[in-house]
């Protein structure tokens, strides 16, 4: 069974006095929760944990790191609803063609 989550103000904490500790809590977190996945899942569950480290460790700063991370999610989201819609990937779904876009104007200040 995996232990609670501290709250939000410990993290912070951790996170300002004790950074260590705090990578040691996700370390663990993220090995208890692959331990707790059924085992056919966890190789692949292993896999993609080495290319999120892999991701945070290649990165400039933690926000790039948020946002190519962010980036890898929404891809492989996009793989799947191809999937369960069919598609294979080719642009030919009408979804997929390039649509006119309409052009708002604002009132500047003057």
């Amino acid at each position: 069974m995996q232990k609670p989550l501290p709250s939000f103000e410990r993290m912070l904490d951790m996170a300002k006095n004790n950074p260590d500790a705090l990578e040691q809590l996700r370390l663990e977190m993220v090995r208890d929760a692959i331990n707790a996945a059924p085992e056919d899942y966890r190789q692949r569950l292993h896999g993609l944990q080495f290319q999120i480290d892999g991701q945070r460790l290649v990165s400039k700063n933690p926000m790039q790191a948020c946002l190519e991370i962010s980036r890898m999610m929404h891809n492989s989201l996009q793989d799947l609803k191809a999937y369960i819609d069919g598609h294979t990937g080719e642009t030919s779904a009408p979804e997929a063609q390039a649509q006119p876009a309409k052009i708002l104007n604002f009132p500047t200040e003057v």
